[in-house]
Protein backbone atom coordinates (compact mmCIF):
# COMPACT_ATOMS: atom_id res chain seq x y z
CA UNK A 1 0.00 0.00 0.00
CA UNK A 2 1.15 3.52 -0.83
CA UNK A 3 2.65 5.46 1.98
CA UNK A 4 0.59 8.51 0.46
CA UNK A 5 -1.76 9.30 -2.46
CA UNK A 6 0.97 10.72 -4.76
CA UNK A 7 2.76 7.32 -4.99
CA UNK A 8 -0.51 6.05 -6.66
CA UNK A 9 0.77 8.59 -9.69
CA UNK A 10 4.06 7.74 -9.82
CA UNK A 11 2.50 3.99 -10.57
CA UNK A 12 0.02 4.70 -13.25
CA UNK A 13 0.51 3.82 -16.70
CA UNK A 14 0.09 5.61 -19.78
CA UNK A 15 -1.92 3.86 -22.39
CA UNK A 16 -2.66 4.50 -26.18
CA UNK A 17 -5.46 6.53 -26.44
CA UNK A 18 -8.34 6.01 -28.40
CA UNK A 19 -10.22 8.08 -30.82
CA UNK A 20 -12.81 8.47 -27.45
CA UNK A 21 -9.78 10.17 -25.59
CA UNK A 22 -9.96 12.71 -28.06
CA UNK A 23 -12.80 15.22 -26.15
CA UNK A 24 -10.65 15.04 -22.70
CA UNK A 25 -7.36 15.01 -24.00
CA UNK A 26 -7.93 18.71 -25.84
CA UNK A 27 -9.91 19.25 -22.41
CA UNK A 28 -6.38 18.89 -20.45
CA UNK A 29 -4.47 20.39 -23.14
CA UNK A 30 -6.94 23.78 -22.84
CA UNK A 31 -6.38 23.83 -19.29
CA UNK A 32 -2.35 23.95 -19.69
CA UNK A 33 -2.39 26.36 -22.36
CA UNK A 34 -1.48 24.03 -25.20
CA UNK A 35 -2.50 24.08 -28.53
CA UNK A 36 -5.24 21.95 -29.54
CA UNK A 37 -7.32 23.25 -31.84
CA UNK A 38 -5.96 21.18 -34.83
CA UNK A 39 -5.92 17.78 -33.16
CA UNK A 40 -8.64 15.25 -34.59
CA UNK A 41 -9.14 11.91 -33.59
CA UNK A 42 -6.43 10.43 -36.66
CA UNK A 43 -3.83 12.01 -33.89
CA UNK A 44 -5.12 9.76 -31.00
CA UNK A 45 -3.09 6.50 -32.70
CA UNK A 46 -0.18 8.72 -31.56
CA UNK A 47 -0.98 9.47 -28.33
CA UNK A 48 -0.66 8.12 -25.11
CA UNK A 49 -2.50 9.02 -21.87
CA UNK A 50 -2.83 8.34 -18.28
CA UNK A 51 -5.95 7.87 -15.78
CA UNK A 52 -5.61 7.62 -11.94
CA UNK A 53 -8.61 5.78 -10.75
CA UNK A 54 -12.04 7.35 -11.58
CA UNK A 55 -10.52 10.90 -12.35
CA UNK A 56 -10.42 10.21 -15.93
CA UNK A 57 -7.23 11.38 -18.03
CA UNK A 58 -4.80 13.36 -15.57
CA UNK A 59 -1.94 13.51 -18.07
CA UNK A 60 -0.98 13.08 -21.62
CA UNK A 61 1.38 13.19 -24.17
CA UNK A 62 1.72 13.20 -28.23
CA UNK A 63 3.77 12.12 -30.79
CA UNK A 64 3.49 14.01 -34.56
CA UNK A 65 5.98 11.83 -37.19
CA UNK A 66 7.83 13.51 -40.09
CA UNK A 67 10.34 10.09 -41.27
CA UNK A 68 12.89 9.55 -38.61
CA UNK A 69 12.58 12.90 -36.93
CA UNK A 70 9.23 13.72 -34.81
CA UNK A 71 7.40 16.38 -33.12
CA UNK A 72 6.75 15.58 -29.31
CA UNK A 73 3.78 17.60 -28.54
CA UNK A 74 0.84 17.97 -26.05
CA UNK A 75 2.76 16.77 -23.13
CA UNK A 76 0.51 17.69 -20.38
CA UNK A 77 -0.10 16.77 -16.66
CA UNK A 78 -3.20 17.76 -15.11
CA UNK A 79 -2.15 20.57 -12.51
CA UNK A 80 -3.25 18.61 -9.47
CA UNK A 81 -1.07 15.55 -10.37
CA UNK A 82 2.19 17.54 -11.58
CA UNK A 83 5.42 16.47 -9.55
CA UNK A 84 4.66 13.05 -8.67
CA UNK A 85 6.88 12.00 -11.82
CA UNK A 86 4.22 11.71 -14.84
CA UNK A 87 5.86 14.17 -16.74
CA UNK A 88 8.90 12.06 -16.51
CA UNK A 89 6.99 9.11 -16.89
CA UNK A 90 5.00 10.46 -19.80
CA UNK A 91 8.63 11.22 -22.14
CA UNK A 92 9.94 7.99 -21.21
CA UNK A 93 6.85 6.19 -23.14
CA UNK A 94 7.05 8.34 -25.59
CA UNK A 95 10.76 8.45 -26.16
CA UNK A 96 10.62 4.32 -26.17
CA UNK A 97 7.18 4.82 -28.39
CA UNK A 98 9.25 6.99 -31.03
CA UNK A 99 12.17 4.73 -30.81
CA UNK A 100 10.26 1.84 -31.94
CA UNK A 101 8.56 3.55 -34.46
CA UNK A 102 12.34 4.53 -36.11
CA UNK A 103 12.25 8.01 -35.12
CA UNK A 104 15.55 9.02 -33.96
CA UNK A 105 14.98 12.74 -33.09
CA UNK A 106 12.44 14.03 -30.97
CA UNK A 107 11.98 18.30 -31.73
CA UNK A 108 9.98 20.22 -29.16
CA UNK A 109 8.31 24.07 -28.83
CA UNK A 110 7.84 25.36 -26.10
CA UNK A 111 7.14 28.71 -24.40
CA UNK A 112 7.13 27.11 -20.33
CA UNK A 113 8.73 24.19 -19.92
CA UNK A 114 12.75 24.58 -21.19
CA UNK A 115 14.11 23.42 -17.66
CA UNK A 116 11.97 20.74 -17.47
CA UNK A 117 13.11 19.05 -20.90
CA UNK A 118 16.63 20.34 -20.64
CA UNK A 119 16.49 18.27 -17.32
CA UNK A 120 15.93 15.48 -19.83
CA UNK A 121 18.49 16.25 -22.55
CA UNK A 122 17.01 18.20 -24.67
CA UNK A 123 19.13 20.78 -26.11
CA UNK A 124 17.89 24.42 -27.91
CA UNK A 125 18.43 24.66 -31.62
CA UNK A 126 17.28 27.35 -34.16
CA UNK A 127 14.27 26.30 -36.06
CA UNK A 128 15.35 26.45 -39.34
CA UNK A 129 18.09 23.27 -37.89
CA UNK A 130 14.90 21.07 -38.23
CA UNK A 131 13.78 19.67 -41.62
CA UNK A 132 11.81 21.36 -43.46
CA UNK A 133 8.72 18.90 -43.23
CA UNK A 134 8.57 20.00 -38.97
CA UNK A 135 8.84 23.36 -40.25
CA UNK A 136 5.82 23.06 -41.98
CA UNK A 137 3.78 21.55 -39.29
CA UNK A 138 0.46 23.52 -37.90
CA UNK A 139 2.92 23.40 -34.42
CA UNK A 140 5.63 25.85 -36.35
CA UNK A 141 3.75 27.76 -38.69
CA UNK A 142 0.83 29.15 -36.44
CA UNK A 143 -0.10 27.10 -33.18
CA UNK A 144 3.15 28.28 -31.28
CA UNK A 145 4.53 32.06 -31.22
CA UNK A 146 7.65 32.81 -32.89
CA UNK A 147 8.94 33.17 -29.35
CA UNK A 148 9.06 29.55 -28.45
CA UNK A 149 12.19 27.82 -27.56
CA UNK A 150 12.66 25.26 -29.95
CA UNK A 151 14.79 22.04 -28.92
CA UNK A 152 15.49 18.79 -29.90
CA UNK A 153 16.91 15.50 -28.38
CA UNK A 154 18.32 12.28 -30.38
CA UNK A 155 17.13 9.04 -29.29
CA UNK A 156 19.00 5.99 -29.67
Amino acid sequence: MPKDPSESLVRSLFVRAEAASLPPVRALLRDAGLPESDLREEHMDAFFVSRVGDEGIVACVGLERFGDTALLRSLAVRADARGNGMGDQALQTMEAFAASKGVHRLCILTTTAEPFFEARGFKRCDRTALPASVQASSEFKSLCPASAVCMFKDIP
